[in-house]
């Protein structure tokens, strides 16, 4: 099975991936917080990546690519 097969998780892979997403963005918040408070740039730095990839989790058609037919 593959990551991006969801035939047997069903319905529960959205609300996974959903889930994952609002904890990566949770992190990447207080990462980013954390980073701006100490005057650390690498943590500024991981901290904005998080947020992308939270971002691409939660957007609408659930991060995934559109191919053309």
């Amino acid at each position: 099975m593959s990551p991006d097969d969801d035939r047997q998780l069903g319905d529960r892979a959205g609300q996974l991936r959903r889930g994952t997403a609002w904890l990566l963005l949770t992190a990447a918040l207080g990462g980013l917080g954390a980073g701006i408070a100490l005057g650390q740039g690498l943590l500024v730095a991981g901290g904005l990546i998080l947020a992308g990839v939270s971002g691409h989790l939660l957007a609408p058609d659930g991060g995934r690519p559109t191919h053309p037919r």
